[in-house]
């Protein structure tokens, strides 16, 4: 049995399975909606979230994980005798992981943290890894080598249905998301170097799939028979499931896993949003 402790943040998304498996601590960053505050996957679950959200014309907001929270955690573990190795959510896009390293610092024990320079199941993919490597025996130093090696070569894609959250929130102007609802221009996002980047755009939602497929065979190749595919959703549950066949039917990879996009990524992107990953 591994002595390293696997914890990670709401920033990143991973199927319940792989994270009961691997027995993955997750750290709840804060909601807030309408004035209230939700603990994301505490107080609030995927479903009542995205109800809610659907239901608004708020644009909730999201607060980062606290010093004392990782404080706290941190000391359980090396309390119970673990290494710590703590996977944040990019720090391009959340504060979070300063507070980690800060609160790293104040406690005496073996804390490692990585900077995943990701989001959902961008980070999500490299918590897994982390784990299973831990799992197999291998010594915190070696994981986060690997770590940095898989990160690279992680690529992880998405769009949104709808402009008005992304406008709302800040990431494009008003003039840009009315031009776009006007053409009906669906964007194709990316996220390098920690942040969210549009990498192209399609007119039209029915392009969204196809386009996300033949993004991710640009860079990784037509060959997908010993990589696991990563297919992620919102609550439009019917778009997903045509989306794990058309993945299925195009890559043919080795594996297609399925998961929720969090309440910390939905807060930006909306409820309609679709994302894929895999390693290169």
């Amino acid at each position: 049995m591994s002595n390293i402790k696997i914890i990670c943040d709401t920033m990143n998304d991973l199927p319940e399975n792989i994270m009961k498996n691997y027995d993955i601590e997750t750290l709840p960053a804060t909601i807030v909606f309408e004035g209230k505050e939700y603990k994301a996957g505490v107080d609030i679950d995927g479903d009542e979230f995205y109800q809610l959200l659907r239901g608004s014309e708020s644009i909730p907001s999201t607060s980062q994980i606290t010093y004392a929270t990782f404080k706290e955690t941190f000391e359980k573990y090396i309390n119970e005798g673990k290494k710590v190795l703590y996977l944040a959510g990019s720090s391009a896009a959340s504060g979070t992981y300063q507070s980690a390293m800060i609160a790293r610092n104040d406690v005496k024990g073996d804390v490692y943290i990585f900077d995943t320079y990701s989001l959902s199941i961008g980070g999500g993919i490299l918590i897994e890894k982390a784990a299973h490597l831990a799992n197999e025996g291998y010594e915190i130093d070696e994981i986060v080598k690997a770590l940095e090696e898989y990160r690279d070569k992680s690529l992880v894609y998405f769009s949104v249905d709808s402009l008005d959250y992304l406008h709302k929130g800040g990431r494009i102007s008003g003039t840009k998301a009315a031009i776009g609802t006007l053409l009906n221009i669906k964007p194709i996002l990316r996220i390098e170097d920690g942040l969210v980047k549009q990498k192209t755009q399609v007119r039209g939602s029915k392009k969204i799939i196809p386009t996300l497929i033949e993004q991710l065979k640009s860079e990784a190749g037509e060959d997908f028979s010993d990589r696991d595919v990563y297919v992620g959703y919102g609550d439009d549950l019917k778009e997903h499931e045509r989306f794990i066949e058309k993945v299925r039917e195009e890559l043919k990879p080795r594996n297609v896993y399925t998961f929720r996009i969090g309440a910390c990524v939905a807060c930006h992107s909306g409820p309609s949003v679709v994302g894929i990953a895999c390693f290169k």
